[in-house]
């Protein structure tokens, strides 16, 4: 006997017959009826649909035979699927060196005939055979050779139509989902922009009431707070257009030197000052290549990730480390639960652990790490010494003649 060897294109084939998920289904009448079909033109009391897979051989559909499965190795159809283009015909197992003593043949199958069409993939791989046995030698006329050549074809049409339904479904699924996510997107974006608008109306009806006894510093104090609520809104209506200009495909950002030390200062400076003055500050000073309004934009989202999820003591600094400048983000909070660590950079998700200020729409992360790659960087989460470190990697920008060593605010503003 001569042990059937596995095609060079072997893992590819075995891929795709994952991909059919066909093995070990239950018996289905479609198949049954091409299997009997089968039979009664080559007239073999013996036809199968046999699907060969890593180390066995299954059968989806039999007539005249018992088994469901049996090895590979002592498989004619593992040698049928070495040549798909061609039917694999045994007139006698006996007189073929291939078979005469394997155990189908020697034993109480008494397998003498052989006629097994390969089910051939659209990308020229086969799965299994379609193929007929008789317990006498013999030979197929052919009209039964093209028969059943026919029928082979008809089984690997259901076996794509299999896949099709299954994949539609998969789709289907998934459209459902992502149906779910933006309804419930939808909703929290609501709330969210309802919630400040709704405390800026009311501070400003309250401003405007010649009647209210407000002191100067009372009305000082409520329009910082309507001009933060206001700033969020706009952050939030921000974050939205990026991701709508992403899914549109037309995102764009710059390529300039960024100062991330004035830029951190200034994104600092825009929030609310009292969580503010809780914050350790290191930055050195780092000119990176980037756009300077998308960095303010990941910056700001990062703070206040760290105000939302994180713990009271937030640092945030920034250094060069080779060509690359680094900018992060710390904070003493409890952290991603472990296996949430990809999961935090999805499009409308949130960790599942840590302490809420605020609902969040769950874009801030995804947001900037999509910006940090259009800009050539990195973003990403460790957790360091009892600390949650988000890290905004950029390329260090090359420097410019007679370049000043200090650069001002005011200067990397006009960036």
């Amino acid at each position: 006997m001569i042990t059937p060897a596995k095609p060079p294109t072997e893992s590819a084939r075995q891929a795709e017959l994952e991909a059919f998920d066909i093995l070990d289904t239950l018996p289905e009448e479609m198949y049954d009826a091409i299997t009997l079909l089968a039979a009664e033109i080559c007239d073999t009391p013996i036809a199968l649909v046999s699907i060969v897979d890593g180390e066995r051989q299954w059968f989806k559909s039999k007539i005249g035979l018992d088994i469901a499965e049996g090895p590979r190795e002592l498989a004619f159809c593992a040698h049928a699927v070495l040549e798909p283009d061609s039917l694999l015909i045994v007139p006698n197992a006996i007189k073929d060196e291939r078979f005469f003593d394997n155990p189908y043949v020697t034993g109480d199958a008494e397998v003498r005939f052989y006629a097994g069409a390969p089910l051939v993939t659209k990308s020229g791989n086969a799965l299994g055979t379609l193929c007929v046995i008789d317990r006498n030698p013999r030979e197929l006329n052919p009209a039964q050779q093209r028969a059943l050549e026919a029928l082979s074809k008809q089984v690997m049409a259901l076996l794509d139509l299999r896949w099709t339904v299954s994949e539609l479904k998969r789709k289907q699924e998934g459209l459902e989902t992502a149906m779910r996510q933006r309804e419930t997107f939808i909703a929290t974006v609501s709330h969210e922009i309802r919630t400040p608008l709704s405390a800026v109306i009311g501070y400003i009806d309250l401003l405007s009431d010649p009647n209210a006894e407000i002191s100067g510093f009372e009305r000082g104090q409520l329009l910082a707070t309507v001009a933060r609520q206001a700033g969020d809104v706009a952050e939030l209506i921000e974050d939205l257009l990026v991701a709508a200009k992403a899914e549109a495909g037309t995102l764009r950002v710059q390529s300039v030197p960024v100062n991330l030390a004035a830029q951190t200062a200034q994104v600092l400076e825009g929030l609310d000052p009292v969580r503010v003055a809780g914050i350790r500050v290191d930055t050195q000073q780092c000119r990176a290549t980037a756009d300077p309004n998308r960095v303010r934009q990941v910056i700001r989202n990062l703070v206040t990730n760290a105000f939302r999820y994180g713990g009271p003591d937030v640092a945030v600094s920034v250094q060069r480390s080779g060509e690359r400048c680094v900018l992060e983000v710390s904070d003493d909070g409890a952290g991603v639960p472990p296996g949430d660590e990809a999961r935090i950079f999805e499009p409308f998700q949130r960790s599942s652990g840590g302490t809420t200020v605020a609902e969040s729409v769950g874009l801030g992360l995804p947001i900037s790490r999509l910006l940090t790659e259009r800009m050539g960087g990195t973003l990403t989460y460790r957790r360091n010494d009892g600390r949650s470190v988000f890290a905004l990697d950029l390329p260090l920008a090359p420097l410019e003649p007679a370049e000043h060593p200090f650069e001002g605010a005011a200067a990397v503003s006009s960036a």
